[in-house]
């Protein structure tokens, strides 16, 4: 035979303390322990007991914040380009020779032509036509395995294009293959197409 007794669940453990409280005797026990509070902290309470709770009761203001939609770093933006040869292109363009050129003629949003010339690199090309260094390191950053900018060659066109500032936007270097044009993005770095 089992004696043991059934141990009581959670629940009606609950029910017996719910059922405990004098509850007719609360609200004299309330107005004890309130009146056992110095005068000052009496009526501070009775100020600040009414306003905690119509704060909490009170619905929230809703706040339009308007937000600039902008675009992530990282992500994608198409961007327009003409990829047609520069023969093929009825642009403005001034002809570059050495230093000639003068970033006015530039910022107009002309395209300035640069012809290579024998034992010309580069480095050579944005010096003379008083382009930035960092742009040339940050267009060598990006050039990727075919190497166009490392490959100039004698004859070879570079055409490139200033923004309002005078740095370098645009650049476009054709040969008889193909074109390959870098520009500027909205960050300051350079993307490349093709």
């Amino acid at each position: 035979m089992n004696r043991r007794t059934r141990s009581k669940t959670h629940t009606e453990m609950l029910t017996d303390k719910w059922n405990q409280i004098e509850w007719m005797a609360l609200p004299s026990k309330i107005k004890q322990g309130v009146t056992a509070f110095p005068k000052w902290h009496r009526r501070a309470l009775m100020i600040l007991v009414p306003v905690t709770l119509i704060l909490i009761i009170m619905p929230e203001p809703k706040v339009s914040v308007d937000k600039e939609v902008s675009t992530p770093a990282n992500q994608r933006v198409s961007v327009p380009i003409n990829t047609r040869g520069l023969s093929e292109q009825g642009t403005n363009t001034v002809i570059a020779s050495g230093s000639e050129t003068s970033s006015q003629d530039s910022v107009n949003g002309q395209w300035i032509e640069y012809t290579v010339k024998s034992g010309d690199t580069l480095a050579n090309v944005f010096r003379n036509n008083d382009l930035s260094m960092t742009d040339l390191n940050a267009l060598a950053k990006i050039e990727g395995v075919d190497k166009p900018l490392s490959q100039i060659k004698q004859g070879q066109l570079v055409r490139f294009k200033r923004d309002v500032n005078g740095r370098l936007d645009i650049l476009q270097l054709e040969s008889s293959e193909e074109s390959v044009m870098f520009f500027r993005l909205s960050n300051g770095g350079f993307g490349r197409s093709k």
